[in-house]
């Protein structure tokens, strides 16, 4: 309940202390603003706030109210952005250019040297003092061709000639999401706005140097300790808050050099982007929670891709990022003033120095968004970055207490461990070193007998295999050929001696194409298979198979298609290829109905760097998508009748997958069940 009225009270002497401070402040009305009250033997210095003259889309110059044609449209408040005139006779937007104009009425007979402070208008403007032209910012025009934006803060000094200033001010904006002026232009004794001025210079650079410094420290303290991200992530916030001022208020980068406008913009910007995620992942360091870290990623998603458009889109595009910006600023804010004032409730002094320093923060954040959209009427401009310098010290005060205690809980530590490690030392070396022995002959053992065990896995595995095509796809045609042998006895079977021939024949070709796959297999295995290769020509190889497999296509009524395109000359091994084509032809055969056909395609695609092609397709019962996927690295070895229940070796698919990559070579497969087959080869050239 005391911390509650402790802020209420603050925030009312806030109010209160603004408030009597702009006690009889003089304030322009109807575009004139009388100062003739003032001693004219006194400084003084005063903000020419108020109601100005405005003529939107009207460029005027001094002669052209010598005239007295021209009445203004309304009295715009200054300092604000004319796109926030409300409930206006002359509506105004953002993009255009528009003539501000305001009378003082000096003290009479004031002869002493005045001097001008003029903030920064968006984005370009000429001021005419008493028909003199004394200078500006950027180029003012009528169009955006005729316009050229700039960021410069003038100093003005003139000689009263008369009891009377005439200040006309020509703005255009073509470039920015808003137009006009957000801080006030200041009038006073030369002596008196100079001195301001160059204090406020001086301060900025004071504030830079400091933040600078402060950053430096803190990124120290991260390098010797990982630890404490958080002080990585605060460092990276002062370093973003040091450079802030070069970019606003004074624009003290153009001391240092001339930059463009829209980069003077875009880093402005850009600062604020970092800033808010370097902070918001400092709130996740000291306050961590669920919510804060799922704010703090968005924030990064966001303003990290928002850093990398500023870099290139226009300023009219990304000056509505502040939309996003201020109001992901307020939560950054609010959720440490709330997780502090829970520590403060408990009376943790971390929490209490924390919770008064964000209420501070809150204040100044608040200030400096009305600064930013022109509403607020002080003088002092940006006001968050001086805050945060007390904030800076505040923090470095509490690392060196974080620091001083760790040392002191060490130390303790420390004295009773070298006590307890007196009586214990002896023996634990002793131990130990016992221990690391036994250590390192277990570690040996285990490594022998893992390896024992590895190889004997795989020996096992192997001879698996091995036997289990043996019992599947050897046995089969051993015993047809058998079995047609002993029917070749028999008197009444002598007349189909021919058919029982051919398919004996037919079965001891399976034979000899399953025992040459295995073989090759084994080798293939032991990483033993020769490979030789050289550039030869393809289609012999496909033409020598094609007259092998003729007989059995011609058997089961199977039409064979060979088409060749271009130069069918590749680097590869030959045979090893002929074992590829030959399993190829040997299961588009099988599993091809009676009279089907198979299309063999040999394409030179090297123009394209893709290599030599080699296609062979066929329309008989396909392959289903789910054995498509494991077709060539399945650890199984299993094999599939044909349509007319021939045999297969299990070995040819993978076989083929592992000497077309020996080749450096790739293969693939496409596939529709009842539809046919194509198996595609590229081999390099």
């Amino acid at each position: 309940m005391k911390v509650r009225l402790l802020i209420i009270l603050l925030l009312f002497s806030i109010s209160v202390l603004k408030s009597v401070a702009e006690t009889g402040v003089p304030v322009a009305r109807k575009g004139v603003i009388d100062l003739r009250y003032l001693d004219r033997n006194k400084k003084f210095t005063v903000k020419l706030n108020g109601e100005w003259e405005f003529y939107w889309k009207r460029m005027l110059r001094p002669n052209d109210f010598k005239t007295g044609a021209f009445q203004p449209d309304f009295y715009g408040k200054v300092p604000s952005y004319w796109t926030d005139y409300q409930n206006v006779p002359v509506k105004t937007e953002k993009f255009g250019y528009a003539t501000y104009r305001l009378t003082v009425l000096l003290p009479v007979g004031l002869e002493s040297a005045l001097g001008i402070d003029m903030p920064v208008f968006d984005s370009s403007y000429d001021i005419y003092i008493n028909d003199n032209y004394q200078g500006g910012n950027g180029v003012p025009g009528k169009t955006a061709e005729e316009s050229k934006p700039e960021y410069k803060r003038n100093f003005f000094r003139l000689y009263p000639d008369s009891d009377t200033l005439s200040i006309i001010i020509n703005v255009s904006n073509f470039d920015h999401r808003r137009g006009g002026f957000w801080l006030p232009v200041k009038l006073g004794t030369y002596s008196v706005i100079q001195s301001r001025l160059a204090n406020g210079w001086a301060w900025q650079w004071s504030v830079i140097s400091l933040l600078i410094g402060f950053s430096l420290f803190f990124l120290f303290f991260f390098l010797i300790s990982r630890r404490d991200k958080d002080m990585l992530f605060f460092s990276i916030a002062i370093i973003c808050l040091a450079f802030r001022p070069l970019f606003t208020t004074h624009y003290l980068i153009n001391n240092l050099g001339s930059l463009p406008w829209v980069w003077i913009v875009r880093f402005e910007y850009l600062g604020l982007f970092v800033l808010m995620i370097a902070w918001a992942w400092f709130l996740v360091q000291i306050y961590p929670s669920k919510l804060i870290n799922i704010l703090a990623r968005i924030i990064t998603v966001i303003f990290s891709l928002a850093s990398l458009l500023i870099l290139f889109l226009p300023v009219i595009i990304f000056s509505y990022s502040t939309h996003i910006y201020y109001p992901l600023m307020i939560p950054l804010i609010v959720y440490p003033l709330y997780m502090s004032l829970k520590g403060v409730l408990k009376k943790n002094i971390f929490d209490i120095l924390y919770f008064s320093v964000f209420a501070i923060l809150l204040i100044g954040g608040a200030h400096d968004i009305q600064v930013a959209n022109g509403k607020d009427q002080s003088s002092t401009g940006y006001i968050l970055t001086y805050f945060i310098v007390i904030f800076v010290l505040i923090q470095a005060a509490l690392l060196m207490y974080r620091w001083v205690k760790s040392f002191n809980e060490k130390e303790k530590l420390k004295n009773e461990l070298e006590f307890l490690n007196r009586n214990l030392e002896i023996l634990v070396n002793d131990r130990t070193q016992e221990i690391n022995v036994r250590n390192q002959e277990i570690e040996k053992q285990n490594t022998m007998i893992a390896i024992q065990n590895r190889k004997l896995s795989e020996t096992i595995q192997l001879k698996n295999r091995i036997f289990s095509v043996i019992a599947h796809d050897l046995r089969s045609p051993v015993v047809n050929i058998l079995y047609m042998l002993n029917l070749l006895k028999e008197k009444e079977f002598k007349e189909k001696y021919d058919t029982f021939a051919n398919s004996s024949i037919e079965y001891a070709q399976m034979v000899i194409n399953l025992l040459e796959n295995m073989l090759v297999w084994g080798r293939e295995q032991e990483d033993k298979i020769k490979y030789s290769p050289e550039r030869q020509d393809i289609a012999d190889l496909i033409l020598t198979n094609l007259s092998i497999f003729k007989e059995t296509a011609d058997k089961k009524d199977i039409s064979l298609n060979f088409t060749h395109i271009g130069s069918s000359v590749a680097y590869f091994d030959k045979d090893l290829l002929d074992i590829v084509i030959r399993n190829l032809l040997s299961n588009a055969v099988k599993y091809t109905y009676r009279g089907g056909r198979i299309s063999i395609l040999l394409k030179d695609k090297s123009a394209n760097n893709e290599g030599i092609m080699l296609k062979i397709c066929d329309n008989g019962v396909g392959i289903s998508e789910l054995k498509q996927k494991s077709l060539f690295l399945s650890a199984e070895i299993e094999s599939s009748p044909g349509t007319e229940s021939e045999k297969g070796t299990g070995l040819g698919m993978k076989l083929c997958y592992d000497l077309i990559k020996l080749n450096k070579g790739t293969i693939s497969v496409e596939s529709a069940t009842g539809e046919g087959t194509c198996f595609m080869i590229t081999l390099p050239v």
